[in-house]
């Protein structure tokens, strides 16, 4: 691993940890994409989308971008 990869790793963890500290976070089960993937998953196991797993995995792959763009907070765990 280089010093630019760990300067870059740095950089990210501080913007994390800053955005931590100023509370911004909303919580999990208030996400959009959480709920999309717990649904698109128990949907897929159950069998219930007639779709074959390559396309329904695109399907899935397209709307969580979607999700993401419209996103606004990070989401917290805790």
């Amino acid at each position: 691993m280089n010093v630019f990869s760990l300067i870059k790793i740095y950089r990210r963890a501080s913007d994390v940890l800053d955005i931590v500290k100023e509370g911004n976070m909303k919580k999990l089960w208030k996400s959009k994409t959480f709920w999309f993937q717990l649904l698109s998953a128990s949907a897929a196991v159950a069998g219930v989308i007639p779709l074959p797993p390559e396309t329904l995995a695109v399907v899935v792959g397209l709307i969580n971008i979607g999700l993401r763009l419209v996103t606004k907070d990070p989401v917290s765990v805790v």
